[in-house]
Order: structure tokens, then C-alpha cells, then sequence
């Protein structure tokens, strides 16, 4: 993979741009829940709300979801501000990435949070896929 290409350079600003935005929204999330808000976004429960087992779950998912994002930010600012192209670390913190987007959905969607609060979670989903295509760039790349 040609680290010059400009559709690679776009899709990792986007990546590191959007990881800044989700390591924000977590720490939103986590100073509202110590503030007392029960099911801040991206969070958003089901009508019945989150069960006690369930937001322990997404407590863990977004532990998992912090090592992604720190990894991915660095992936990016590297790539970016200086210019070392790191193909393992892209997709180490890319398939953590994926793989807690994977499992948020498939653990959220079955509860009825998104039929509560389908904007929001649809709109996760339409800002997660450029990294999807990042990704797809990064196993296709020569290892080097």
C-alpha cells in the first residue's frame, strides 16, 4: 500500500478524528454516570431500561473500547504528524475497533435500544463504516 495515497490519508484522519470523538463521548458518558445519569448516550437503553448485568457488560465493553481507541489515536497522530505508516498497529487497534462495535450491536440491538433510539444508534453505525474500508486497506496492504 502506497502510505502517499490520498484515500488512505483520508480514511486514517477519519479514523483518528473519530476515535478523538469517541475517547470524548466515553468520558461525557463516564462523568455523567458518576453524576448520577443512568444511560447516558451512546449508551441509550431499551424502554425498560439497562439491568444491572447489562451495564456491567458495557462498562467492560467500554474498558475494551478505551485500549482501541488510544491505540487507534496513536496509530493515526504516527501516521499523520510523523509520517510512519505502523500496518500492525492500524489493525490491532482497528480489530478492536470492529470487534466491540460487533459485539455493542449485537448485545444493544436484541434489547429494543434501538428501536427506542434509532437515530442514534443508526447514525453510530453510518459514522463507524468508514473504518470498515480502512480496514479492508490496511489487511490488503504489503507487510512491511
Amino acid at each position: 500500500m502506497n502510505k502517499k495515497h490520498p484515500f488512505l490519508r483520508i480514511l486514517i484522519f477519519y479514523y483518528g478524528l473519530l476515535q478523538t470523538l469517541h475517547l470524548l463521548t466515553l468520558a461525557r458518558a463516564g462523568i455523567l454516570i458518576l453524576q448520577g445519569v443512568e444511560s447516558p448516550f451512546p449508551i441509550l437503553p431499551p424502554p425498560g431500561g439497562w439491568t444491572d448485568q447489562a451495564m456491567a457488560f458495557l462498562y467492560g465493553l467500554a474498558g475494551t473500547d478505551l485500549i482501541g481507541i488510544l491505540l487507534g489515536i496513536i496509530f493515526a497522530y504516527k501516521f499523520l504528524f510523523k509520517g510512519e505508516f505502523n500496518r500492525r498497529l492500524g489493525i490491532l487497534s482497528l480489530t478492536i475497533f470492529i470487534t466491540g462495535a460487533l459485539v455493542f450491536g449485537a448485545s444493544t440491538y436484541p434489547s429494543g435500544a434501538w428501536a427506542a433510539h434509532p437515530a442514534a444508534y443508526w447514525v453510530m453505525v453510518a459514522l463507524f463504516i468508514p473504518s470498515v474500508f480502512l480496514y479492508i486497506f490496511l489487511l490488503r496492504s504489503p507487510k512491511k
